[in-house]
């Protein structure tokens, strides 16, 4: 089990240190997975997507380099990957009967882990409200936990509270020792 209270006294000590602007996050992304950005128009479904305000979504970013993805994906995320590749073979997309061909390709190079794509949202203009990855990617996902949460606890936009006994943030918190802003 975890000392949360221990990692809640580092937290405390380090609190300022751990409120990243949108910019911050960016360039934060593009340097350690070296991420690019492209158009959200690209991804079909964000319009329809129930966790974002579609208007606020204001950064799509991926990571499709092969080194990078091989050091993030877990052995369970990999073998994932594989079960959906051996799909697509014995199920290939017949291109006269696919309306949307680049983006079932998208698709594809996610669930096969060849790009994680990370959608960011800005419901001020100045902080990331919201993000979500399109792949399995449990690395990723916390890293990026450990940089937008500090700054919504901090102007009170986060949607749990700042409490050790809380779950959500428990995971923030080993978030934050697991990938070094605690140190």
């Amino acid at each position: 089990m975890k000392n949360y209270e221990s990692l809640y006294k580092k937290y405390l000590h380090r609190k300022d240190h751990l409120c990243f602007t949108k910019e911050d996050v960016e360039r934060i992304i593009i340097k350690k997975f070296k991420a690019t950005s492209f158009p959200k128009e690209y991804l079909l479904d964000l319009k329809n997507d129930d966790h974002f305000e579609y208007d606020k979504i204001y950064k799509c970013f991926v990571i499709d380099d092969p080194q990078i993805l091989h050091g993030l994906y877990s052995d369970e995320e990999r073998k994932c990957h594989r079960e959906e590749l051996l799909d697509h073979r014995e199920n290939p997309l017949n291109p006269r009967k696919v309306k949307e061909w680049d983006y079932n390709h998208i698709l594809m190079d996610e669930l096969e882990g060849r790009r994680i794509d990370i959608v960011l949202e800005s419901k001020d203009g100045e902080v990331i409200t919201e993000f979500k990855l399109r792949n399995m990617c449990e690395a990723v996902g916390g890293y990026l936990n450990a940089l937008v949460v500090g700054i919504l606890l901090e102007r009170g936009l986060a949607e749990y509270p700042e409490d050790i006994h809380d779950d959500y943030f428990q995971y923030y918190l080993e978030n934050l020792e697991k990938y070094g802003f605690l140190d």
